[in-house]
This record gives C-alpha cells, sequence and structure tokens, in this order.
C-alpha cells in the first residue's frame, strides 16, 4: 500500500444497516415550482419493533436538520446507536423525517452538491436565494414538506417536532390551515415571539458561519472536512473560549451543555440567515405585527385550535432568555391551555441547551417519545 493512501470508506448513511437498532437513511427530495426542498429519512429496518407513524422534525432558526442527529456526547450524523433525538425516534419506530429549511447552504453544499446525484443541485455550488423570507417557510415549504410527507409515507395523519422557529412555523401554518393532517404537535423553546436579545447577536452568528463555511465552496468539494483550516481551527478552540464567553449566556447554560456538542454546533449545524429573513425578524422584533387586526386574526385562528382533535404539548427552558418561559406560557395557554399536562420545563436549560443539552435525553427527548407513543397506536411489521 503506498503510504498515505486510504480506502475511500461508504458514507455514514450508505452503510447497511446495523444490529441492535438497524437503523438506516435515505435522501429524499421534494421538487416543486423549479424548487427542491431536502429531506433526510431515518428509520429502522428491524422487523421486531412496533412501528409507528411519521415525524417530521424542523429546527430553530439559523440551524439545521442535523441538530437532530447530536448525540449525547456530541458527535453527529452516527446510526449505529440511539443517543440521538433521531435515533431514539427511529429506533422505536417512528418513521422520521428531518427537514431541512431553504437556507440550510452548509448541508447542500457539504453533502447534497457532492453526493446526491438525484438533487438538482448535484455538483453545482448552492446558494440562497436572496429573496427568501419567512414567507417561504410558511407558503411553500412547511405545506409542501407535510403533503409531501403523507403520501410517502401513506399515512393520513403526522407529527410534528418543532424547535425554536420550527415550532413557531409550526404556529403559523396551523393558524392559517387549521384543517391538515398535523395530529401532535411538539415544540421545545418555540415561544409565540422572539426576544429581541437574539437579534443582537445575528450579524456575529451570520459571520461566523460564514466564515466557517468557505470549504463549502466548490473548489474545496473533494477534500475531507478534516483538512480544512478553519475547521481544524474550531476543533482547536480553548474549552473556557467555546463555553465561557460573553455570548455562551445568553444563548446556552454554559454548564449544561459539553464542549464537544458546541464545537459540532459550530462546525456542523449552524447556518447563516437569509438578508431578508433577517430583516422580517428584526422589524417584527421592533415593531410587531404590522396591524392589529393582524395580530387579532392570528390570535383568534390560533385559539381555534382549541376545538380542534389535535394535540399539543410544550417543552421550555426555565433559564431561557431568547424563548423565555412567559412567551411559551403564552403559546400554551392560548393554543391548548385546558390539558394540565401539556407543559414541561427544563429546569437547568437555556435555548440552545434545552435540545442537545446534557440532560436533553432525559428531560426532553424521551418524554416527547413516550408522549407520541401514548398519542399513537403502533401497527405491527407487514
Amino acid at each position: 500500500m503506498i503510504l498515505g493512501w486510504r480506502k475511500k470508506r461508504p458514507l455514514i448513511d450508505q452503510q447497511p444497516p446495523k444490529a441492535p437498532y438497524f437503523l438506516a437513511a435515505e435522501d429524499l427530495f421534494i421538487k416543486k415550482e423549479e424548487r427542491e426542498i431536502y429531506v433526510k429519512h431515518i428509520f429502522s429496518a428491524s422487523k421486531d419493533i412496533p412501528k409507528y407513524g411519521p415525524v417530521i422534525m424542523s429546527p430553530g432558526i439559523c440551524t439545521n436538520a442535523n441538530l437532530f442527529r447530536v448525540d449525547n456526547k456530541g458527535r453527529c450524523l452516527a446510526l449505529d446507536h440511539n443517543r440521538s433525538f433521531a435515533n431514539l425516534l427511529a429506533s422505536q419506530g417512528f418513521d422520521v423525517y428531518l427537514y431541512h429549511p431553504g437556507y440550510s447552504e452548509r448541508v447542500q453544499n457539504r453533502y447534497v452538491s457532492r453526493h446526491c446525484n438525484e438533487s438538482i443541485y448535484y455538483k453545482k455550488r448552492f446558494r440562497v436565494s436572496p429573496n427568501y423570507n419567512y414567507k417561504d417557510l410558511i407558503h411553500f415549504e412547511t405545506p409542501a414538506v407535510i403533503d409531501f410527507v403523507c403520501k410517502y409515507s401513506r399515512s393520513k395523519e403526522i407529527s410534528w417536532i418543532g424547535y425554536s422557529l420550527g415550532g413557531m412555523v409550526a404556529y403559523s401554518y396551523l393558524s392559517k390551515h387549521p384543517s391538515n393532517p398535523v395530529k401532535n404537535l411538539i415544540t421545545i423553546g418555540s415561544p409565540m415571539a422572539l426576544n429581541q436579545i437574539f437579534f443582537k447577536f445575528i450579524p456575529f452568528i451570520n459571520f461566523t458561519s460564514k466564515i466557517l463555511g468557505v470549504e463549502e465552496d466548490a473548489v474545496l468539494g473533494n477534500l475531507s472536512q478534516n483538512m480544512v483550516p478553519l475547521t481544524r481551527t474550531i476543533r482547536a478552540l480553548p474549552d473556557w473560549f467555546v463555553r465561557f464567553n460573553l455570548i455562551s449566556p445568553y444563548l446556552f447554560n454554559p454548564l449544561n451543555i459539553s464542549n464537544s456538542t458546541i464545537k459540532t454546533m459550530l462546525g456542523n449545524i449552524i447556518e447563516p440567515m437569509p438578508k431578508e429573513l433577517q430583516k422580517f425578524f428584526s422589524k417584527f422584533v421592533r415593531k410587531g405585527y404590522s396591524s392589529q387586526e393582524k395580530i387579532t386574526n392570528y390570535l383568534d385562528q390560533l385559539r381555534l385550535l382549541k376545538k380542534s382533535r389535535k394535540n399539543f404539548l410544550f417543552f421550555y427552558g426555565a433559564s431561557d432568555l431568547i424563548a423565555t418561559p412567559e412567551s411559551v406560557f403564552l403559546a400554551r395557554e392560548i393554543i391548548s391551555p385546558n390539558n394540565p399536562y401539556n407543559l414541561i420545563g427544563v429546569q437547568s436549560a437555556g435555548h440552545i441547551d434545552l435540545v442537545v443539552g446534557k440532560n436533553a435525553c432525559e428531560q426532553v427527548w424521551k418524554p416527547a417519545m413516550d408522549w407520541l407513543k401514548d398519542q399513537q397506536k403502533a401497527t405491527p411489521e407487514v
């Protein structure tokens, strides 16, 4: 063997399912109106477990859906365990669909454009449309993803798990389409409106994400991410800098998240926010709804969900400075106030560590899974 030569390994998602969970993954592409939405499907190929219904997982602002593939040790993407949120659900028989919003440049350029020949962006540099806005999420992507998953899974009812913005998108969608296939909605740190503190950090997050994403360009398309100087720099950052800096207490509880998880977030999960989307949220934080009529109609439509046969579960972090507990309480009070068991607080959690923190598995992932099982009847494998 030539010194330094390594045999090319298959991608993680292309490896055959392994015991004991037999997890597998496939790439799905929703093509609509000359646009494309990328969805990762994760499921168990085991014949010995009950099968539950489809679950769409939608990430928060400035993140892609690989957020749900970060395990309890801070590593990402592996399928040989049940220690990430997505893997846990799939290992128990849920049909998991990870929805990557249209602003997920890093996923598109690092994975889709390099490895997915069925994508319209294969071997092309993906760039988010300069006009990409909140309306794209609500009016185009969310309905398209829900419709696709229903057809692909042959199910009339689905579940939606939204973290932060992923839950807010569901609020907006449900308010406009009360008769829809979403039977069960779980929101994690999803308020009625984001705290304006967060938007003071968006320029910093965008700058950091773009700098760290230089390796996405096609000229580096065939290089390993480990060979890119900027990625190596992330991994070499001192632990004290990663967790204990001026910004971190606003984004997460530094004592409730590991260094490896933060580095994974920086290196793989954070996405730049499109300018128009940033302007939309910044304006909304400053001025609120454009008119009293619009906010009244929005709240009235959400209140109608009380009469629906949908199920709701709300998680909040007691130390969350972005999606404050009061704002999550308000969402629950408007949408589903009569169920005394549909609100769960995580006492030591901030915003990011609410979903990927040290106690997220025990206090968020497993309770969410158990709740979904209670709402859905398992069907035997055919």
